[in-house]
């Protein structure tokens, strides 16, 4: 990615680098919320007891509804019900088998990208980048977060990527899909995958992206069908999703959801900004579509999630912290050019 550039384009970007860090070092904690159901109700909980209604023979939308009514959680608009597939796999395979096989996701992840990134990167950036997509999907390790939808999704994306890095673009829209079905905010590396194709002009894979799109835009029709009937008057309505926190929210999300909650701030969010730099001199066909992928999150994290939908950057990873493997390759392009100078044809 960085080869094409002259060398004052490498001091430009040098400096743009270096005042991003500096300013990810003013980034502050926000103050505590108030109010609101997660302080004694939480979302995991919720899914947990729907699906114990579920498997009691209640139906899907009558529980969440219900259950978000009772504990003072809005029931419209529609995005405000998750996609029923995760809780649905819940009640009818249980959730201690459905840990096993995040688990196993996880695993089989790695491995897909250990095979995508061989032919790309040194042995050690790729032994690196495989580590850091076991750390980014820690998460798996605990029984809490089984049933978080941004964490299946987002493991989901990763083999995605991997895959589609390969050229197997039928598996990487099949694992796209999976993703989808269960979190709709998977659709921006649906359409990103889109574009891709279209601009490549791979026509086949194109129809396969676009005819997912379609697809999904059905079956959200007949969620929200599902949703209307059973909302009351009365109920309560979301908050919206236009907090424009600014772009120091999306680093305070990805400190929270990774471990680098480890780290005090403002460190924290220096290193949360730092895989997003490295993704920079990532191998060309990774960087292409990672570097806009990761900054389009990143912007809806910072446009329109609220303080409460932090747990929205789960769905970068575990992708997102493979960035760390390619910084020291960030750290040589940079220093060639700055020293070299020209562009590499």
């Amino acid at each position: 990615m960085l080869r094409s550039l002259t060398r004052f384009q490498a001091t430009l970007l040098l400096l743009l680098l270096a005042a991003l860090l500096g300013w990810s070092m003013t980034v502050h904690e926000p103050p505590p919320v108030a109010g609101g159901p997660a302080q004694d109700y939480s979302d995991l909980r919720l899914y947990l007891d729907t699906t114990t209604r579920v498997e009691q023979g209640e139906g899907y939308y009558a529980a969440i509804t219900a259950l978000q009514r009772a504990h003072g959680f809005p029931t419209h608009p529609f995005p405000t019900v998750r996609l029923p597939t995760l809780v649905m796999a819940g009640a009818w395979f249980g959730w201690p088998a459905l840990r096993l096989v995040l688990g196993a996701l996880l695993a089989g992840t790695a491995w897909l990208w250990l095979r995508a990134l061989r032919p790309l990167c040194t042995p050690g950036e790729a032994a690196g980048a495989v580590i850091l997509v076991i750390l980014g999907g820690a998460m798996v390790a605990t029984s809490t977060f089984v049933d978080q939808h941004e964490l299946w999704a987002g493991i989901l994306l990763a083999a995605a990527m991997a895959l589609r890095l390969e050229g197997r673009w039928p598996l990487a829209l099949l694992c796209a899909a999976l993703a989808l079905a269960i979190r709709e905010l998977a659709l921006p590396f649906v359409l990103l995958a889109l574009a891709s194709a279209l601009w490549e002009r791979r026509w086949r894979e194109a129809a396969g992206w676009a005819a997912l799109v379609a697809a999904f835009a059905v079956a959200v029709a007949f969620h929200a069908s599902a949703v209307a009937a059973h909302v009351q008057p009365g109920d309560l309505p979301s908050q919206g999703w236009d907090a424009l926190r600014g772009p120091g929210a999306a680093l305070r999300d990805i400190g929270d959801v990774t471990l680098l909650t480890l780290v005090p701030p403002p460190l924290r969010y220096l290193l949360a900004l730092l895989p997003l730099m490295g993704w920079l001199a990532a191998p060309g066909p990774l960087a292409r579509f990672g570097l806009p992928l990761f900054a389009g999150y990143m912007a809806m994290l910072a446009l329109f999630a609220r303080e409460q939908n932090f747990y929205w950057a789960i769905m970068l990873l575990p992708a997102y912290l493979a960035g760390f493997a390619f910084l020291p390759r960030l750290a040589k392009d940079l220093g060639r050019k700055l020293l070299v100078g020209g562009a590499e044809v």
